[in-house]
């Protein structure tokens, strides 16, 4: 049915995608009410190995519509103009049913989303250097916010996760295991924010800097299981880190030109993110004082740089703060690996 669909309308494989949804939601839920003693029936045998081929079957389908060219002349495909939320759903699915969320989230921002282009060119073209013709100028905001968003959500589980963990005194081996599953959506933020270097799109730009924002917020909150877990896992720490100031540097200019240009549609997020930046600052000096390494970071003059990492007059954006460090200046000596700049 999905076959027949895509090949007439994308309206149409999205509400055939929709009902396999709700079928996949009401055998979850119909599997839930099976008493105990219905649970021993081999006809409950049935239902259980149904659910999970169901839900499978919803995440193959989910890629098979983000995979499929849309423009086909012949047919009601004629592109996904005002189709954004529609793709933004069938993204949120295919993610959601994936194996492993946090695996996909890093494929796709990290390596598929870099290859978009938001030319004025068609949307054939917007998608010939990667494998998914539903991510194109018309739908590439809406790719960012699903992924920001899913990343976000996978943090905050992880925050949940880690804080009961902690309680019950985290074994080695599930502590590593955190750490790396933290850095995986680390990778994924400074992916996304990355990509305004990039991408001149101010819309790309304020939402870099309200989920960039939020991603910081979060991120605070496991500052005390990295400080019960440093000298244990000190390499891991500080790397992780270290990768994510990639992302609040970003930040920073971003904050800075928006200020600069008056970009007001952007303003209205900057104080909470600049707050957050603050506060993720203080966290990192906190850290490595509690944790007797304060001389693994340092404070050194700032160098004022736009989005394209040319360096620009100090007075060029106004709000810059003075202790927003970026990086060792010329002519120092080299970082240690466990050094961190703030």
């Amino acid at each position: 049915i999905l076959n027949n669909a895509c090949s007439f309308s994308f309206d149409l494989a999205f509400e055939c995608l929709l009902t396999l949804q709700l079928v996949v939601t009401s055998a979850q839920k119909d599997l839930g009410k099976v008493s105990e003693e219905a649970t021993e029936k081999r006809s409950s045998g049935h239902i259980r190995g149904l659910v999970p081929s169901l839900h499978a079957k919803l995440g193959t389908s989910a890629e098979k519509l983000l995979r499929h060219n849309w423009i086909d002349e012949s047919t009601d495909n004629k592109g996904l103009k005002n189709k954004g939320e529609m793709v933004q759903n069938i993204l949120r699915i295919y993610l959601e049913t994936s194996g492993s969320t946090s695996d996909l989230l890093d494929e796709l921002a990290c390596t598929i989303l870099p290859q978009a282009s938001l030319s004025k060119s068609t949307e054939e073209d917007d998608s010939r250097d990667h494998e998914f013709p539903t991510l194109c100028s018309a739908t590439f905001r809406g790719w960012c916010r699903t992924l920001h968003e899913e990343n976000l959500a996978i943090l905050n589980k992880l925050v949940k996760a880690v804080s009961s963990e902690k309680r019950l005194n985290c074994q080695s081996e599930a502590t590593e295991a955190h750490l790396k599953n933290i850095h995986k959506t680390v990778n994924v933020v400074v992916s996304l924010v990355n990509l305004c270097r990039t991408h001149e799109k101010v819309t790309i730009h304020g939402m870099a800097i309200k989920y960039g924002g939020k991603y910081v917020d979060s991120f605070l909150k496991v500052f005390d299981f990295l400080e019960a877990h440093y000298q244990d896992h000190k390499g891991l720490v500080i790397q992780l880190v270290k990768d994510l100031q990639k992302a609040t540097r970003t930040l920073q200019t971003l904050c800075s030109e928006a200020k600069g240009m008056k970009q007001t549609a952007i303003t209205s997020k900057i104080p909470a993110t600049k707050r957050s930046l603050e506060r993720f600052l203080f966290h990192v000096k906190a850290l490595l004082h509690t944790t007797s390494r304060g001389s693994n970071f340092w404070m050194g003059s700032l160098k004022h740089k736009d989005l394209r990492g040319q360096i620009v007059s100090s007075q060029a954006y106004v709000d810059n703060e003075a202790d927003d460090v970026e990086e060792n200046m010329s002519g120092e000596e080299p970082m240690e690996d466990d050094e961190l700049p703030l």
